[in-house]
């Protein structure tokens, strides 16, 4: 017999198999299940790709963030303190400029030691241009008060300068026609440290009051003399006192308790 064509003998008790796939692990691998394998393993990778890149360098970056954030608010903590003490300095020149601009208005120890040629040169202002010399103005007394002098505490100023401010007194006596004395009260006045003026009295020498008449028993008003005062007062030199020269504040004694 014979066969036409082309014709595979089958052997005996063979049968056609389907195509052969590998085994792993006893798990055959299909196309359907090398695709989900491969999906399998896309979704892994994918998760460990995150895991170790991505999620890293977001926490790293949330990490910088922060840090950033800090030294930020550090760097404007500084800028805000910085402005504090700016201010604070500012505050305090101004506040020393206050202090020596009022310790200005006080007298000095400088400015006591030429008192006395101070006020004798507005005595002499007064005398300008005078050639009587029983016309002139003059400084007759001028000596220091050691009693009346020293550290304040008798509030006679205020409470608030016992123990922080001393005085020195003078005692003055000037001779003159009233308007030179009332001028040189006034030059007095406008010295620079700050001085007080107290137990103010003025006397008229009675042997200048003269009315002085003519031929004719008419008043001559040129020839009438200057009336003379004798004018004695006080005069307070107040100096602040130096933190180390204040006395120490007398603390009061506790009551016994009962």
């Amino acid at each position: 017999m014979t066969v036409g064509g082309d014709f595979i003998p089958v052997g005996e008790g063979r049968e056609m198999d389907g195509p052969a796939y590998p085994k792993v692990f006893g798990l055959t691998i299909t196309p359907t299940v090398a695709a989900m394998l491969l999906v399998l393993l896309g979704a892994i990778g994918a998760f460990m790709l995150w895991q170790n890149l991505v999620q890293n360098t977001l926490t790293r970056n949330q990490e910088l963030k922060a840090d950033i954030a800090a030294k930020e608010e550090q760097l404007v903590n500084q800028e805000d303190a910085q402005q504090q003490i700016a201010d604070a300095r500012s505050r305090l020149g101004e506040a020393q400029q206050l202090q020596a601009d009022v310790r200005s208005l006080f007298a000095s120890e400088e400015s006591i030691n030429t008192l006395l040629l101070d006020i004798n040169e507005r005595v002499q202002s007064v005398n300008a241009g005078i050639t009587d010399p029983s016309k002139r103005a003059t400084l007759s007394k001028f000596d220091l008060n050691s009693e009346a002098s020293g550290i304040i505490t008798d509030s006679s100023l205020g409470t608030d300068v016992n123990g922080k401010l001393q005085r020195r007194v003078y005692d003055v006596e000037i001779k003159g026609s009233f308007p030179q004395t009332q001028s040189i009260i006034r030059n007095i006045e406008r010295l620079q440290p700050l001085l007080v003026v107290s137990e103010f009295n003025s006397e008229l020498d009675s042997s200048t009051q003269k009315i002085i008449l003519d031929d004719r028993g008419r008043l001559a008003p040129a020839s009438q003399p200057d009336t003379r005062i004798t004018t004695a007062f006080q005069l307070s030199a107040l100096v602040p006192l130096e933190q180390s020269e204040q006395p120490a504040p007398v603390v009061p004694e506790a009551s016994p308790t009962p």
